[in-house]
């Protein structure tokens, strides 16, 4: 699952935290078909293919969608890694989550996210082998093969009872411009 680890500095500080992944994708096409009776929206991408959403009742606007309207999503997700010295914090999860709608009457359109906080607890790290082994809140222990260069370089400076701290992030945003006239 996890492919990378950072190192802590030499002192007690927390190290930088590093960026295992990220990436943005943005889709763009048209409204072909809207269901209001179901709530269903068939959009058309830029390469000819139709894909079918749901909005539900949280999607504000929903009656002012046309055939025609264009659509763009922007997805992105990130995920960064980050060493903190022992103690310093509890092993656990987290998870936050935000949205924004836009005011009654205006175009549809809206965006989410969520981000979860993973901590672990390292309980041991092998540099010959370029594996650290983390312990979570519920006491699974999972042994994890460090695969970036940059990452196993820091492995010696790595001990027992660090924290990992994995934060994953997703957003999603969606804009609906009028058809063009």
């Amino acid at each position: 699952m996890l492919s990378a680890c950072a190192g802590s500095p030499a002192g007690p500080e927390a190290s930088a935290p590093v960026t295992l992944s990220s990436r943005q994708v943005t889709l763009e096409g048209s409204v072909t078909r809207v269901d209001r009776g179901n709530r269903m929206v068939t959009i058309r991408g830029t390469e000819g293919g139709e894909i079918d959403v749901f909005a539900g009742d949280q999607v504000r606007n929903f009656d002012r969608l046309q055939v025609g309207d264009r659509v763009a999503l922007d997805y992105t997700s990130a995920v960064a890694l980050e060493i903190e010295p022992a103690g310093s914090g509890q092993v656990g999860a987290s998870v936050q989550q935000g949205a924004s709608r836009p005011a009654a009457g205006s175009r549809p359109g809206g965006a989410v996210s969520e981000t979860v906080n993973l901590v672990a607890e390292v309980v041991a790290v092998d540099a010959a082998a370029n594996r650290v082994t983390v312990k979570g809140a519920s006491g699974n222990v999972t042994t994890l093969d460090v695969i970036r260069e940059d990452l196993r370089a820091r492995l010696p400076r790595l001990k027992a009872g660090d924290l990992l701290r994995l934060t994953v992030t997703e957003a999603v945003a969606v804009d609906i411009r009028p058809r063009p006239q």
